[in-house]
Order: structure tokens, then sequence, then C-alpha cells
């Protein structure tokens, strides 16, 4: 058998708790973790934002109309509207190496949970994959549980999570201040981009802020 020619894992927890001295690979996801302030998020009822979800690589073009698994029309999506839907949530401009991740396992195809603010976070880049996948486990359980424990919103079928371990320990990155009038904000970042994939799924069917029916004062004049 062939002896790895490189193990990230070990790589990254050996940088984070031996040469930065972290507590562990969890505290240091924690301390650099960005999570929307939860009287913003609160404006959302704990619902997504728009009727979008991700689509599949290679199975259809991205932007195009289609339905989810229940036959509700949906618009599809690359990860961007969500982004883009944090940052002006948050009244603010990407960094440099920054990654927008959902926390909740599941929930790229979920209409309900793809755009919904209490599903992202950010992360500097080079932490993000310890957001996703199964060889970090508890960064995955700690930010499951952040999230519920800011917003107590979750995906419709799942159980609600249970507080991990030295999560008591952790210190979280603050939140940017709150926004005031959410839905105000999104709109005019909605008639700011009128060919995004957010606006035309707001204008063509429904979004949050219009009752989830077309939104007639994103048609632009011609």
């Amino acid at each position: 058998m062939r002896t790895l020619l490189l193990d990230g894992v070990d790589a990254l927890t050996a940088l984070l708790v031996e040469r930065a001295s972290y507590p562990s690979v969890v505290a240091a996801v924690a301390e650099h973790t960005v999570f929307l302030h939860p009287e913003t998020v609160a404006q959302t009822g704990g619902k997504a934002l728009f009727p979008i979800i991700r689509y599949r690589e290679g199975r259809i073009e991205r932007g195009t109309d289609s339905k989810d698994a229940y036959g509700n029309p949906v618009i599809l999506d690359d990860n961007k509207v969500p982004t883009d839907a944090f940052l002006s949530a948050a009244g603010l401009r990407r960094g440099r190496d920054v990654q927008f991740n959902h926390v909740w396992d599941g929930t790229s195809r979920d209409r309900d949970s793809y755009t919904a603010l209490w599903n992202v976070c950010a992360t500097p880049a080079f932490l993000a994959k310890t957001t996703d996948g199964k060889n970090f486990p508890e960064v995955r359980a700690a930010l499951v549980y952040r999230a519920y424990e800011l917003y107590r919103a979750k995906p419709k079928n799942a159980e609600l999570p249970a507080k991990p371990p030295g999560y008591d320990e952790l210190v979280w990155a603050e939140p940017p201040p709150p926004v005031g009038d959410l839905s105000g904000v999104l709109r005019d970042w909605l008639r700011s981009c009128p060919k995004s994939r957010a606006t035309k799924s707001a204008r063509e069917i429904g979004w949050l802020f219009s009752g989830w029916k077309p939104d007639s004062s994103l048609i632009v004049a011609r």
C-alpha cells in the first residue's frame, strides 16, 4: 500500500493547534466565523428569502427556471444569491479570500432553507473546508448549534441540535451591527442588479417580502 503524499486534516490541525496555539480546530473556526446579527435575521420570521435552490452540476444550466422536488417553481443558483443576500443584510462588502457556507447539511436543494439567512455563515477561505464534509464533524456540530442558538430556526425535518462538548468555552466572532429595515435594504440591492437571479426570482415568482407574489416594483421600465 502506498503511503500518503499529504494529509490535509493533519496539516491544518498541526498548524492551528500546535503552531498557532488554538485549543482546537473548532476554537479557531469559531473565532473567525461570522454570523448575521439575530435582530437582522429575526425580520425574516425564520423563512427563506427567495424561491431559489442550488443547481446540480452537469444537469441543467444555472439561472434557468425549474421546479423543486415538490413541484414548486424555483430558479437555479450556484451559491451567489445566498452570498449576496448575506452581504446585503450585513451592509458590507466582501473581503479577500472569504467563503460563505451553508450551516445545515442537505439544504442546497431545499427552497425553504437555501436562501435563509439563518443557514449561512462566512469564514476565511482557508478554514471553509472544515465546515463541509466529514473530516471535521466537531466543527459542523458547533456551527449548527451556534446557528440554532442565535436564530432558533432550522430546516423543517432537522432534529434539534445538541450542545457539543466544550461549546461553552468557544469564543465566536462578533456579528455585524443589526440592520433596521431588512426588507428595504434587500429591495435596494435587488433594484441595483435587475438582471441577477435573485431579482429575476422575486420579480417573476415572488419572494419573502412580497408575500411570495411576483414583485412588480422590481420590473424595469423600458
